[in-house]
């Protein structure tokens, strides 16, 4: 952090920074904001491909856990599948050059492979509380920990401009690496992530984050998160389910591999996972 009074995020550009100085910047605060991300093209034809089911879908979870709809939001919009949903998914933010660098660095160490975590638009709503802080890895709660191998990597995409007031998602900068993950934020070491559409904020599995208030009266903002996960972990999201397998063989290896279409191998300490006849999917589904 800049200050040890304040709470400040690092804002980098991708048009200007390196990938070793947004990585510096990463693995200092446990999160960075990268401008231009996306370029207005690709950002246009996300929103397009995606209009329909930002417009169709409803605010809140069908869920009747009390847990997952305090989390969710009651004027929030979550949806997965954006692989099937959008070529543009596919191509430009799936296998994101930056986002793809910064997990190489922090998960290959732990595993032969990684794959998508999940790919969710987060559509927060007028009047939307902040959700709670949270770390991306309690969802694997046994390897969760300070000093514990990192599991996921993420990435919040801005497809419309994140204001504080529209609910930029709250950081809480070096929070990866504290001593004690027990422990609450206190309000001078939350900050948010404001920053213009286009944009990325990357960040940490162990970093505290949440949704932001949307304290507009008329404004969605408009996210896209997407994050990988370590080959031998369950991803949140059942990605190969969303994705028709005749769609599946037209991408490439990397692609398929991330959308869970390849089996994870190659780490002598572990055995094929995620096989079909004990063979690599496209293998045993003879695509090739």
């Amino acid at each position: 952090m800049a200050s040890a009074d304040i709470a400040m995020l690092t804002t980098m550009d991708a048009n200007t920074h390196t990938a070793a100085q947004i990585f510096e910047a990463f693995q200092r605060d446990g999160a960075v904001i990268v401008h231009n991300m996306l370029s207005d093209d690709v950002r246009s034809q996300l929103r397009n491909e995606l209009a329909e089911s930002m417009r169709d879908t409803r605010p809140g979870t069908k869920s009747s856990d009390t847990g997952v709809q305090e989390f969710w939001g009651s004027n929030t919009k979550r949806f997965t599948r954006l692989a099937m949903r959008s070529k543009a998914f596919r191509d430009n933010v799936l296998v994101h050059p930056i986002l793809l660098g910064v997990a190489d660095a922090v998960l290959r160490p732990h595993c032969a492979s990684y794959w998508m975590n999940t790919g969710q638009m987060m559509i927060i709503g007028p009047g939307e509380k902040a959700q709670w802080l949270h770390r991306d890895a309690d969802n694997w709660p046994l390897v969760l920990g300070p000093g514990e191998r990192q599991v996921t990597v993420s990435c919040m995409f801005a497809l419309s401009d994140f204001s504080a007031e529209g609910g930029a998602t709250r950081v809480v900068p070096g929070s990866h690496a504290w001593d004690n993950f027990e422990r609450k934020a206190l309000d001078h070491e939350i900050t948010q992530a404001v920053m213009p559409a286009g944009s990325g904020l990357l960040y940490s599995g162990t970093v505290l984050h949440g949704g932001g208030n949307n304290t507009t009266t008329d404004t969605w903002r408009e996210g896209m998160h997407l994050s990988y996960v370590v080959g031998w972990l369950t991803p949140e999201e059942a990605g190969c389910v969303g994705l028709p397998e005749e769609l599946a063989r037209t991408l490439t290896p990397l692609q398929q591999q991330l959308l869970g279409y390849r089996c994870y191998t190659g780490d002598a300490k572990a055995a094929r996972l995620w096989t079909i006849d004990y063979e690599d999917i496209p293998t045993a589904m003879n695509w090739e």
